[in-house]
């Protein structure tokens, strides 16, 4: 698998700008194919095994599979800015199609990257995935991503994991709220253990808060209240599509409580991976969720299909409309983890 083969994504961010340009109507380009034409493209394509194959070649150096997220940051920085400030000459009609489209590129790409870029190990590398959470109004997302879900997914404690029964619309308000509440939890139990003050510099949320008001600051203080308007729009749409990707990540998966606070190890069986060939553009191995938890420090291109894994029915923009419809989404999903479960009880008899 070469890494250059990930910056065709890049025709996303080109997409909004072509659009824009063109007027009117385009600007829901961005849309309209990622939640019609892909959907129908993968339906009509079907399963298609040979993606479950892994590629192992280790002729690419690891440098640049390294190199190729932070290609990334400036084509996305700029597609943001660019539109924040093109936002104020558009009509009603081009002001909803882009806030929709830029919400979508950082929904997909920019959190997609940030999350690859937060486990990473390098000060560049962090910085940079904080960078596309800034542009994005989330920056707290990172703490409790890796304090909080990647410690507690599949859980009562993760609000990132949707209960068995529980719809999209119920999952959403919770997700997004206790993202907050707990990320701040979590910091302010890290710096008790280092014994400093909760309010003090030292206090990652606070930075985040003083970083995210000295970006509405300058966005108010130039190009206006309508450019304000449009950055807040478009993140609130990455960040809904981004909790709407974790709500089919875990849906109705749960760990066994061994002891209080204490439980079973996560495994394959407690992420859903996205079913191959529905799929194909292969968005940074975001398919490959189990093995991510599995092994959180492994970068994209180390993961690899887990097919212990329950797998979704289609990829994951047809996994996001069936969710839209909770009775159908029940209906498919539920028989699922029931017959998944079915299995994995089989399983364990047998052995």
């Amino acid at each position: 698998m070469s890494p250059w083969i990930f910056l065709r994504f890049l025709f996303l961010p080109a997409i909004v700008i072509a659009g824009n340009l063109l007027g009117g109507w385009w600007n829901f380009s961005i849309p309209v194919l990622c939640f019609i034409i892909h959907p129908v493209i993968g339906l009509l394509s079907g399963k298609n095994s040979s993606i479950h194959e892994e590629d192992n070649s280790s002729h690419y150096d690891e440098k640049a599979y390294r190199l190729v997220p932070l290609l990334f940051i400036p084509p996305l920085v700029f597609i943001t800015t660019w539109a924040i400030i093109q936002s104020d000459r558009n009509s009603m009609i081009e002001f909803i199609g882009i806030a929709l489209s830029v919400g979508i590129v950082n929904g997909i790409l920019g959190f997609t990257l940030a999350h690859e870029l937060i486990h990473r190990h390098t000060r560049l590398e962090r910085t940079a995935g904080y960078v596309l959470l800034l542009q994005n109004n989330y920056t707290y997302y990172g703490i409790e991503h890796i304090g909080g879900h990647h410690v507690y997914a599949c859980t009562e404690k993760d609000p990132h994991t949707a209960r068995l029964g529980e719809s999209l619309y119920r999952f959403l308000p919770r997700a997004i709220l206790f993202t907050f509440l707990n990320a701040w939890e979590i910091e302010s139990n890290r710096l008790k253990r280092k014994e400093k003050k909760v309010i003090s510099r030292h206090n990652r949320m606070l930075i985040f808060f003083l970083l995210q008001f000295f970006c509405y600051s300058i966005i108010l203080a130039f190009p206006g209240w309508k450019p304000f308007l449009f950055f807040i729009s478009q993140s609130v749409v990455a960040i809904l599509l981004l909790n709407v990707t974790g709500y089919l990540q875990h849906y109705g998966l749960a760990r066994k409580e061994i002891q209080k606070n204490h439980f079973e190890r996560i495994s394959a069986h407690h992420a859903w991976s996205s079913r191959p060939g529905n799929d194909g553009l292969n968005l940074f191995q975001v398919g490959k969720h189990a093995d991510h938890h599995m092994h959180p420090s492994h970068s994209y291109e180390q993961l690899v299909h887990q097919h212990d894994s329950p797998e979704q029915p289609t990829g994951y923009s047809g996994m996001m409309w069936l969710a839209l419809v909770p009775p159908l989404w029940f209906r498919i999903m539920n028989n699922r983890i029931s017959s998944f479960t079915n299995k994995i009880v089989q399983h364990e008899t047998a052995h």
